[in-house]
Formats: structure tokens, sequence, C-alpha cells
């Protein structure tokens, strides 16, 4: 099977473009000292102002 150009220069731009971001890619932040988002309002808080 033969590629035609069009083909072949998209297939090249889809390798270029993983292989940077393999080479490229950003670090991972680590949120370790952080609370998660759930955690941060009391349950008591939620149940009085579904009450009210």
């Amino acid at each position: 099977m033969k590629l035609r150009k069009s083909t072949a220069a998209l297939v090249a731009v889809w390798i270029a473009t993983f292989v940077l971001y393999v080479f490229v890619k950003p670090a991972t932040p680590d949120h370790s000292g952080f609370t998660p988002i759930a955690n941060t309002i009391p349950k008591s808080m939620i149940s009085s102002a579904q009450t009210k």
C-alpha cells in the first residue's frame, strides 16, 4: 500500500507530536501538603445549610 504525501505528512506530525510530548512532558504537581477539596467544608455546615 502506497501512502500519499498528505497521509505521510499527517503521520509524521502525529509521531513528532508524540515524541515532543514524551521528552517535554510537563511535571505532575505534587499536592501532598494540601487537603482534598471534598474535606475542606465540615459536614455539619452542609447539613445545617440544607435544613434551613
